[in-house]
C-alpha cells in the first residue's frame, strides 16, 4: 500500500510539474506574441506604403485601407530606398530580396513573402505580413492599379501619389508647417515640402538658414499632435516643444545629419 501511495504521489507531482512547465511556456509565448505585435509596422487606419526591391528593380505598393484598394508603382533601375525620393512619398516599410518576383500578382505576392520570410530583408514582422496578406486577398482585381512610372508624366504622377497617400488625420489637424533648410544643398527644403504636401500637410513657408545646422529637428507649439508624431515616424527627427511663438504650428529644420537622406 505504501509503495502504491508513493507511486501515486510521484505521479501527481510529475503531472503538476508538467502542467507548470506548459503554463510557463504558454506565458512566455503570450509575451513574445505581444512583443511582436507591438513591434509591428502595419497600420490599417491609413494608407500604408511598402518599398520592394529584387536587387535590380523596385516598386512601391500602397495599401489604401480607407478606399479598399491597392496601387503599385513600378520603377526600373531604382533601388527600394530611392523609391520615396523619386515618388515624393513616405515609405512606411521595406522588403528586399534577390529572389523576389515583382511580376507576380500582388494579392499572391504577400503569401509568397510569408513562405520565404527568413530570406527577406525587411522591418515588417511575420504578423504584419499575415495581416497585409489578408488585406490584399480581400481586394478585388479591379481595385488594384499597376502603374509604370517611366510612362507617366510628372503632373499625373504627383496627382496619383497625392490621392493615394494623403493622410486624412493630418488634414484634420489643419496645422501649418514651416520648413528650414539648414544644409548647403539647394532645393532640399522644397523637396521635403513636396513629400509633406503629398502626405496632406499644409506647408506655408520654406526658408534657408544662413549658417549650417548640424541636427535635424521637428519643433511644435502647444501640443504634440498626430501630425508631429507622423512626421517624426517618417523622418526620424528628434521632436522638441517650442516655448516661443512662431510663424507656423510646426517647424521642421533639416540639419546636415540629413544631407545624405534618401527620403526626399
Amino acid at each position: 500500500m505504501k509503495e502504491k501511495e508513493a507511486a501515486l504521489s510521484n505521479a501527481k507531482i510529475a503531472v503538476a510539474f508538467f502542467v507548470f512547465i506548459i503554463f510557463i511556456i504558454g506565458i512566455s509565448l503570450t509575451f513574445k506574441f505581444i512583443a511582436v505585435l507591438k513591434s509591428g509596422q502595419f497600420d490599417n487606419s491609413r494608407s500604408f506604403s511598402i518599398g520592394m526591391s529584387d536587387g535590380k528593380h523596385a516598386q512601391l505598393v500602397i495599401l489604401s485601407c480607407d478606399s479598399k484598394s491597392i496601387a503599385v508603382f513600378k520603377l526600373t533601375g531604382i533601388r527600394a530606398e530611392e523609391a520615396g525620393r523619386t515618388l515624393r512619398a513616405p515609405i512606411d516599410s521595406f522588403i528586399a530580396s534577390d529572389s523576389l518576383d515583382l511580376n507576380q500578382k500582388i494579392n499572391s505576392l504577400f503569401f509568397t513573402l510569408i513562405a520565404n520570410y527568413k530570406k527577406l530583408k525587411t522591418n515588417l514582422t511575420i504578423i504584419d505580413l499575415l495581416r497585409i496578406n489578408l488585406f490584399a486577398r480581400s481586394i478585388p482585381q479591379n481595385s488594384i492599379d499597376i502603374m509604370v512610372v517611366k510612362d507617366m508624366d510628372k503632373l499625373a504622377l504627383d496627382k496619383a501619389i497625392n490621392r493615394l497617400i494623403a493622410d486624412s488625420f493630418i488634414e484634420k489637424d489643419s496645422q501649418t508647417i514651416q520648413i528650414i533648410n539648414g544644409t548647403s544643398i539647394s532645393g532640399f527644403g522644397n523637396r521635403l515640402a513636396g513629400l509633406i504636401t503629398n502626405m496632406g500637410g499644409n506647408v506655408i513657408i520654406v526658408a534657408t538658414e544662413n549658417s549650417p545646422i548640424k541636427r535635424s529637428t521637428i519643433s511644435y507649439i502647444d501640443k504634440e499632435s498626430y501630425t508631429v508624431k507622423r512626421l517624426q515616424k517618417v523622418l526620424g527627427y528628434d521632436v522638441i516643444e517650442r516655448k516661443d511663438s512662431g510663424m507656423a504650428d510646426i517647424t521642421i529644420t533639416i540639419g546636415e545629419d540629413s544631407a545624405c537622406s534618401s527620403l526626399f
